[in-house]
């Protein structure tokens, strides 16, 4: 049986050498830095601490059950975000996992739509390769009401970028494709009424 404290301490526990890219709206670089994030279980208590490698400031989180906003997927990718939203102000973060490689992702909503982007690319093997064109500007194309970027090769990140209204049903979602044709997603969903959904392997 799926158990997701266990699920999301195996995929995720460890030192993770990362780069955050801040976008605009629009999926143009605002600016880049590095990161180093460690994950760790101490006496039952699930530990995190990221430090921004270029000023030295740390930021720590500690809790002993996972948020019951939060959704872990059966191999290690996870999301965060409200549980239940209106049509404007709203942000979530999700994560997908390959091995020693992780995609992240935090996407925040705004009045008018699509406010910003952080997409964040972790390693637990020292370099993190290939580097990405500075400054990024993701290549972008529709699908269905939502709108889906390419930041690099193999990544997906399903965005919703409409002035939304109520009753108006959304999603946010990575997904990371393999050359062998294998993929890693996460999906997080809201209903007509700005409920959280449960998982599914739709896409879009």
């Amino acid at each position: 049986m799926h158990d997701p404290r266990s699920t999301l301490l195996n995929h995720n526990s460890g030192r993770w050498s990362g780069c955050f890219i801040r976008l605009n709206g629009s999926g143009l670089e605002q600016e880049r830095f590095p990161t180093v994030l460690d994950v760790e279980e101490r006496d039952g208590v699930i530990q995190t601490n990221l430090t921004y490698v270029n000023s030295g400031e740390q930021r720590a989180m500690n809790f002993t059950a996972l948020p019951f906003t939060m959704q872990v997927g059966a191999d290690g990718g996870w999301s965060l975000g409200p549980s239940s939203i209106t049509p404007w102000n709203w942000v979530g973060e999700l994560c997908v996992v390959r091995g020693t490689q992780r995609r992240r992702m935090i996407v925040r909503h705004g009045t008018s739509g699509l406010d910003s982007v952080v997409y964040v690319r972790e390693s637990q093997d020292e370099p993190l390769q290939p580097l990405l064109p500075d400054p990024l500007h993701c290549p972008s194309h529709p699908l269905n009401a939502f709108t889906v970027w390419t930041p690099e090769p193999g990544v997906e990140l399903l965005l919703d970028s409409r002035v939304r209204q109520s009753g108006d049903a959304t999603a946010c979602g990575l997904r990371w494709s393999s050359p062998d044709g294998s993929s890693h997603q996460i999906v997080r969903r809201y209903d007509s009424q700005g409920q959280m959904q449960p998982l599914s392997d739709a896409w879009g």
